[in-house]
């Protein structure tokens, strides 16, 4: 049984990777706080619920369309939040907070507050040695772990990528390079955005969405780049399978409604004894070395 929930818990943390590595992107290069990223992940998903209600297309079909969208999405975005880049936080704080609560109602007043899913083609589950896998939930894993593998490649092995690493380390040093800031930072906005709206396209294979659900996904996100440490990319893969499982865990030993109560214990942890994060330091000392 052991290992049955540590499995479902690496599945989980690896969907919580692609929903939080947008936001730890945002952080890590542009410096801007996004408070209103759980609701991009929502967009995702009623964008999906969307082309399925009216063109009855399957998620695993329409997620390319998500895609399309979300990069238009954040394109418009970034065109009201991008006097707000280089800011104060506070400005930024309440800019996305403000951003958020305007999404929502928005969404609110289009579909109402009925809770939205989508039928699921793949809910048999597959058994693998002792243990059982969904098979929506072993397709959602595949897709996310490799977009979010794909991804780290890129930001570390192409040029567009050097360029955004740069000017997540220094911005004015990168103007003198020849970097076209502004132009970094819209992709960079595009990218969260897109890679949110992909997460949410994904999560509605397996769940419902609704108004406020971008929330609790937030707080999710929130969580897991502060454990990875602010910007660190593969910290924030890591410390998705942390929480991933120890909820899993948590939900079956302590009961459902307590299973968020690990990983707030140990983010509470973090932020006394480490406050920059687990895995801070191996950023830090990365570079240093080069």
């Amino acid at each position: 049984m052991l290992i049955q929930l540590i499995v479902s818990g690496i599945l989980l943390g690896g969907i919580y990777a692609l929903l939080s590595i947008g936001l730890s992107l945002m952080l890590g290069v542009s410096k801007f706080i996004n408070f209103a990223h759980g609701d991009f992940v929502m967009i995702g998903m009623y964008l999906t619920y969307l082309f399925y209600a009216s063109f009855k297309l399957n998620p695993y079909i329409s997620w390319p369309l998500v895609l399309v969208g979300g990069a238009v999405f954040g394109v418009v975005i970034f065109t009201i939040a991008k006097r707000a880049i280089g800011k104060s936080p506070v400005n930024q704080i309440l800019l996305t907070l403000g951003l958020s609560m305007i999404l929502q109602n928005v969404i609110l007043l289009i579909f109402k507050s009925d809770f939205k899913a989508i039928p699921s083609e793949f809910s048999n589950s597959i058994k693998v040695g002792t243990v059982f896998v969904s098979g929506a939930q072993l397709i959602t894993f595949g897709l996310a772990i490799l977009t979010t593998v794909g991804f780290l490649i890129f930001i570390k092995n192409t040029r567009l990528g050097r360029a955004m690493r740069a000017v997540g380390e220094d911005r004015n040093a990168s103007k003198l390079m020849g970097i076209n800031v502004p132009k970094i930072d819209l992709m960079v906005f595009c990218l969260g955005t897109v890679m949110a709206a992909f997460s949410g396209a994904l999560l509605m294979t397996m769940y419902p969405t609704y108004p406020t659900v971008g929330s609790g996904y937030n707080l999710l996100a929130w969580i897991t780049v502060i454990l990875g440490g602010l910007g660190h990319l593969q910290g924030a893969l890591i410390a998705a399978l942390i929480i991933g499982i120890s909820e899993t865990l948590t939900g079956f030993y302590l009961g459902a409604d307590l299973r968020q109560l690990v990983y707030f214990v140990i983010f509470i942890i973090v932020l006394v004894v480490s406050p920059q994060g687990l895995f801070h330091k191996f950023s830090i000392r990365k570079v240093k070395r080069l």
